[in-house]
């Protein structure tokens, strides 16, 4: 998947300082700091984060709320599984570490 515009506009139904944006928002992706200066291009990302993270269409299947709540979910999730994963590498680590008398 890779990171979708929005639909280029066309010059005489949208004028000629909409493709000039729009061709602003686009450079704007490769450079540091570019989100921050173009928001139409912040539109566009939030619009792909929700789709990479949620779905297609996301953004607009979901309310702001719900879609707070689903990524609020999804980290907490994560955050558990790192956990859990941690304690699963400490544990093998004291096991190889430490070994069991009865059990070597």
């Amino acid at each position: 998947m890779s990171f979708q515009f929005g639909p280029i506009p066309d010059p005489d139904k949208d004028g000629h300082m909409e493709v000039y944006h729009y061709r602003n928002n686009v450079d704007a992706y490769d450079v540091d700091g570019g989100l921050m200066d173009h928001p139409q291009l912040k539109h566009w990302f939030v619009i792909n984060v929700c789709d990479v993270i949620l779905g297609e269409d996301a953004m607009y299947k979901y309310s702001a709320q719900e879609l707070f709540e689903k990524l609020q979910e999804l980290s907490t999730s994560h955050e558990e599984y790192t956990n859990l994963m941690e304690c699963k590498d400490a544990q093998e680590a004291d096991e190889l570490f430490n070994p069991n008398p009865l059990t070597a």
